[in-house]
């Protein structure tokens, strides 16, 4: 095995369209409040996720959701705010 094969074994490159698996729970950054939805909206890379139960105080929050459906052609996905997990990292 060459030496460059040793240093890249195990490199894989991230995709922007990550795919969520229901019944999994994730932490992301709540980045937007849709009120006519009533649901917070969080982005992992390209993939779209809605947040029902979501206030709008939780927005520029990290927040744990338990994912419920996932359509991986569209890359959007639907769960349910579990908790506030983390402030925003943006210093004022």
């Amino acid at each position: 095995m060459s030496f460059l094969s040793k240093y890249l074994r195990g490199w894989q490159f991230r995709t922007t369209h990550p795919t969520l698996q229901p019944g999994s729970e994730v932490n992301v950054f709540l980045t937007e409040y849709d009120p006519g939805e009533e649901m917070g909206v969080a982005f992992v890379g390209d993939t779209r996720l809605h947040v029902k139960n979501a206030r709008p105080e939780h927005v520029e929050k990290r927040v744990r959701v338990a994912v419920e459906e996932f359509d991986a052609e569209e890359s959007v996905g639907h769960g349910e705010f579990v908790e506030v997990v983390g402030e925003s990292s943006y210093v004022g």
